[in-house]
């Protein structure tokens, strides 16, 4: 089913946005079935995660666009659980509460669509210092891990991702995965989209945590899906696995045996909503349709991904092209930015300097360690300027081959980019707009449906960079949803092939907003439930 691309381009030509689809809904958020945030198991016991765990101070940049890992973590032995609940907080973990009159919201380390966090984390270890063998799931509000099976599953986990090295080198392995009515509830059937932006901005933080702490990792999406979300015990049908990524590759020997499949069960869990969610059997069918069955459908599906040949970006109508500049600057570190980092929600209209949008853009040409883009970006990057020092305003394509920028409309005021992005004030005022962009007929005649996912997920990562890179420069960010077939139509015909994945504004915020604290284990049960 796999290979038969009318489902991805059947789901991504329905769920678009134009015009009349937003005016003509009849959509409304019922806010009394609104879905909570955090996902409690009825009578399994949790144990708490240490809070006095170790920050990542190394600089934010670095860590983005280093290639190579310093290693300075060499066996289990140098692991522990408190590494372990560094990585989950500066990823995952709480950083602010604020109160609205409908209600509080906890914030987390990475963004999310919506402050919905459709994304829950599970951990596959090794025993480790503090925490023995087994599969758990993650609770970021009471900051607890949740033992749901025993023993080390390494072997079997490598096995459904095609016998992977690198699972069963690694102490441990992050999985995330997604439960469609959290996002559902305000998206629809176009939050199927967001279960891979949203985990690719936490796969960003957790690439960039994982460097800083010496640790070697890399991003797997080619894996069995049902072995996977048999394992973890989920509700087929409300939530499934995501993406695989194993962490602290070489530091661990490969387990000695094999534990035998599980048996499968869905453990009891606390209610979402007071009520049953809203089933959107197109979500469920592209899902379906993008799985993997068999070690051979994976091997077949990693091996395709370098066969993509992507034509030579097109030079008909570049008005004029230019060097990025990126500069070295004395960068805060990344803990500090995670911390620092929230959506902005004004944005002032001030100029930002073309050098540090050069050091965000720079940092987009650095390879993704993973079995879908290890040297091969999926996900072209256009952007539209609206207020850039020494940068003509217009609509650009950066060109990664040779890191420059090349104009291809100088007719552009801010309400373009205000316009493109669903008519939203704030994308107006944005100094820039970048839009991630795939040629996605292109890339599902190859890689089938599945390829969608990873158009996708690329894209949620190359976002949650801008958004690391932009504020450890003391610029704001904020993403977006879109006109779909308008941001294609705006920037043809360099771009009349592609569809866009995602959108992000950047520039200098209209307010100060204080940091994030570490809010590890400061909320109870009770807290999260009320």
């Amino acid at each position: 089913m796999n290979e038969d691309s009318k489902y991805a381009l059947k789901y991504h030509e329905e769920t678009k946005h134009s015009e009349l689809s937003i005016r003509s809904s009849a959509h409304y958020l019922d806010w009394d079935n609104k879905p909570n945030a955090f996902k409690f198991y009825s009578k399994i016991p949790s144990m708490a995660l240490p809070v006095d765990f170790p920050t990542p101070d190394q600089n934010v940049v670095t860590m983005i666009e280093k290639d190579q890992v310093t290693r300075s973590v060499n066996t289990n032995k140098d692991l522990d659980i408190r590494l372990l609940s560094s990585l989950l907080f500066f990823s995952s973990g709480i950083t602010r509460q604020i109160k609205f009159p409908h209600g509080k919201y906890l914030m987390r380390a990475a963004p999310a669509t919506g402050a919905l966090y459709p994304i829950e984390v599970y951990v596959l270890s090794t025993e480790i210092n503090g925490l023995r063998a087994g599969i758990y799931h993650f609770c970021p509000g009471q900051f607890t891990l949740t033992n749901l099976r025993k023993g080390d599953y390494r072997l079997l986990l490598a096995e459904a991702a095609g016998d992977s090295d690198q699972i069963k080198n690694s102490p441990f392995t992050i999985i995330l995965t997604s439960i469609a009515w959290r996002n559902a509830w305000k998206y629809q059937a176009r939050s199927y989209r967001h279960w891979f932006w949203d985990s690719g901005v936490i796969a960003a933080n957790l690439i960039a945590i994982a460097k800083s702490f010496g640790l070697d990792s890399k991003l797997i999406l080619g894996y069995i899906d049902k072995v996977v979300n048999d394992m973890l015990c989920l509700d087929e049908g409300k939530e499934a696995s995501v993406v695989l990524v194993p962490i602290g590759i070489g530091c661990s020997q490969e387990p000695p045996k094999k534990i035998e499949y599980p048996s499968r069960f869905v453990p009891d869990i606390v209610p979402l909503s007071k009520n049953k969610g809203i089933e959107y059997p197109e979500i469920w069918e592209i899902h379906n349709a993008s799985t993997l069955n068999s070690s051979e459908e994976i091997r077949k599906w990693i091996r395709s991904v370098p066969l993509i040949e992507f034509p030579e970006p097109m030079k008909a109508g570049i008005i004029e092209s230019k060097q990025i500049d990126p500069i070295s600057m004395n960068s805060q570190s990344l803990s500090d930015v995670i911390l620092l980092r929230g959506s902005t929600r004004k944005f002032s209209r001030q100029p930002i300097a073309f050098e540090k949008l050069s050091n965000i853009l720079y940092s987009l040409t650095k390879h993704i360690d993973s079995d879908f883009a290890d040297k091969k970006s999926m996900i072209d990057i256009y952007f539209i300027a609206n207020e850039v020092s020494n940068l003509q305003s217009g609509a650009y394509f950066f060109n990664r081959r040779d890191n420059s920028i090349n104009l291809l409309n100088s007719n552009v005021n801010r309400n373009t980019s205000g316009y493109l992005c669903l008519e939203q004030p704030l994308f107006s005022d944005a100094s820039v707009v970048f839009y991630m962009m795939a040629n996605l007929k292109l890339i599902l005649e190859t890689l089938g449906n599945r390829g969608y996912r990873l158009c996708q997920f690329e894209s949620g990562i190359i976002a949650g960079r801008i958004y690391l890179s932009a504020y450890s420069q003391g610029i704001g960010a904020s993403g977006s949803t879109f006109y779909d077939d308008a941001v294609t139509q705006f920037l043809s015909p360099h771009a009349r092939d592609k569809d866009t994945m995602i959108a992000v504004g950047i520039g200098i915020s209209d307010y100060k907003s204080k940091p994030g604290k570490i809010l590890a284990g400061k909320f109870s049960r009770e807290d999260l439930l009320s």
